[in-house]
């Protein structure tokens, strides 16, 4: 780094100030929010003050980090000679390495050799129930349902087909698909570590992501779990690479608006919320390139972004016009049924719930309409502000769902009555469903594998450990809930938000491009709509997998992860 260009040190801006105080804001409510039953002990008043208070703090703590990260070069120069050598030699100058593809393969050679063991031990698969669905599905022994994403469900069906042909047994043919997945995990890891190292990441940091991404357990399992997670979360962090290239004002290459294409439309596929996380993420997209365009700098041209506009236009058109095609007319074809009406219905009913339950100020009409489709002389057995599924199982056993999918009109009416009268409780129950993805401290342990283990289903497929024996009596060897506890002890999904706040409040403070992180935030945005668990680790798995390269793109050199 240059220190005579960068010798100055730089006072914060209005700007910049303006731009830390609604992440201060957002770092208040979740810790005062998240820690509801304690909020309680307190008056409005204190509570306004506590918020008050934490937003002070955390706003100093950001225009801290800002301050220093943006005067690195400069503060480093103000050191005597001796420790400014002292300093390099610890964090020395970022250079570009060859990028050889065959160290791309090295990265991902070591990925799949430290999978490897977990995938003989739980041969062939790990088995959940959804994935049991799913592939009874496949096999045809289940009506098709597009309650988990039909089109993962085909990739099975294609895994089963293809290794059945070739081994004539169900357990091989698992085996091949979850061969093939824990590889293209791996394929997609390593090529993360391969842009890191290729664009000059320092030694610490990129010791720390192999670390993160070889050995970590928890990726090792979700690349052997037969469930679309890990696919999702490949997709997905296909789709921060590309963006993070197609928002790049330097590029113009048609190359990777066909990528944009293929991952946008692959998270739409491949997950109920990857629609919403495709529009959110291109609507700034969108947004950044027509301001762009408009300041016409850093030699970024008008007619430059004629092209990349239309490159821009036509893949977004493609991905909206393909998954529409998809959820309607292809899956009409195929036969798929659509997921039931209250499956997407979990904050309002939540909201509906935890007002009635709580003795909240509703008439006799809107108790009678709330009861038309959950029946409420059993709800205290069956609400759990924490888990939406045990309500939505119950209201599908023994309420009326046709009700609300013929007067989705009405019902949305009485939602907005009911929350206009009764703010505390939907705020209550909105906390309760989500406090597990922003707090830093839960009521519960998070069980980072859910049920990923080999339960019992129709095939006759049961786990053939290929390395040490087999107890059949444990789920989990003694490492992974080890580690589990040790994940609960240290750290949460709180703190993968708040890390990724963290990193984009200083990117946007140092003037980087910030798009990269859109994609992170709309999936955060998705869950706080509509989660079904309120702790879920494989909801925000994909955040926590984006970690290394969100604050390697904040930190590192300008453009260090965009130029592809």
């Amino acid at each position: 780094m240059d220190l005579r260009k960068n010798g100055k040190i730089r006072r914060p801006t209005k700007k910049q100030i303006l731009l830390l105080l609604p992440f201060a804001f957002c770092y208040a409510f979740f810790i005062v929010l998240g820690d509801w039953q304690g909020s309680v002990r307190y008056s409005n008043v204190q509570n306004m003050g506590r918020i008050v208070l934490w937003t002070a703090l955390s706003f100093g703590v950001l225009l801290a980090a800002g301050f220093l990260t943006q005067n690195s070069a400069a503060l480093v120069g103000s050191l005597p000679a001796g420790a400014q050598v002292f300093w390099h030699k610890i964090f020395p100058e970022r250079r570009k390495r060859q990028g050889h593809w065959w160290i791309w393969f090295l990265f991902f050679l070591g990925c799949l050799l430290c999978y490897l063991p977990y995938f003989l031990m739980y041969y062939p698969t790990w088995f959940n129930n959804d994935a049991v669905w799913q592939m009874e599905q496949a096999l045809g022994l289940a009506a098709k349902s597009n309650h988990h994403p039909y089109f993962h469900t085909l990739i099975i069906k294609l895994f089963l087909t293809i290794g059945y042909g070739l081994f004539h047994n169900d357990t091989a043919a698992v085996a091949l698909y979850t061969f093939f997945q824990m590889s293209l995990t791996a394929a997609v890891f390593g090529f993360f570590l391969f842009i890191l190292y290729q664009r000059g990441t320092r030694i610490l940091w990129l010791a720390l992501s192999l670390f993160f991404y070889m050995l970590l357990p928890v990726n090792a399992m979700f690349s052997i779990c037969m469930g679309k997670d890990a696919w999702f979360t490949a997709a997905f962090l296909l789709f921060i690479w590309v963006v993070s290239i197609c928002a790049s004002k330097q590029r113009a290459d048609r190359r990777y608006w066909v990528l944009f294409f293929v991952t946008g439309l692959s998270i739409c596929l491949l997950r109920s919320n990857g629609i919403f996380i495709f529009l959110g993420t291109t609507f700034f997209l969108i947004l950044s390139q027509f301001c762009g365009s408009r300041r016409k700098r850093d030699g970024f041209r008008s007619s430059s972004f004629g092209v990349r506009g239309q490159y821009m236009y036509l893949s977004v058109a493609s991905v909206l016009l393909g998954y529409l095609l998809w959820q309607g007319p292809v899956l009409h074809l195929l036969g798929v049924e659509p997921p039931d009406t209250i499956e997407s219905l979990t904050m309002p009913t939540q909201h509906l719930l935890c007002t009635y339950v709580r003795g909240g100020k509703l008439t006799e009409e809107e108790t009678a309409m709330i009861d038309a489709v959950v029946p409420l002389e059993r709800i205290d057995e069956f609400y759990n502000p924490y888990l939406f599924d045990v309500t939505k199982n119950y209201i599908r056993e023994n309420g009326n769902q046709q009700i609300l999918a013929e007067n989705k009109g009405a019902y949305a009416k009485l939602w907005l009555r009911v929350g206009l009268r009764n703010p505390m409780q939907y705020l209550e129950a909105q906390i309760r469903q989500t406090a597990g993805y922003y707090a830093l401290h839960i009521p519960h342990e998070q069980i980072l594998y859910s049920e990923y283990f080999m339960v019992d289903n129709p095939f006759g497929i049961e786990t053939k450990r290929k390395l040490f024996s087999y107890d059949a009596g444990l789920a989990m060897s003694d490492f992974l809930q080890w580690f589990q506890t040790l994940y609960n002890r240290v750290w949460s999904l709180g703190i993968n938000t708040w890390l990724l706040l963290f990193v984009l409040a200083c990117a946007l403070y140092r003037g980087r491009q910030s798009l990269v992180y859109v994609p992170c935030v709309m999936l955060l945005i998705s869950l706080l709509l509509a989660a079904p668990v309120y702790n879920e680790f494989r909801y925000a798995y994909g955040i926590f997998a984006a970690l290394p390269i969100l604050f390697a793109f904040c930190f590192g050199k300008e453009n260090e992860i965009v130029k592809g």
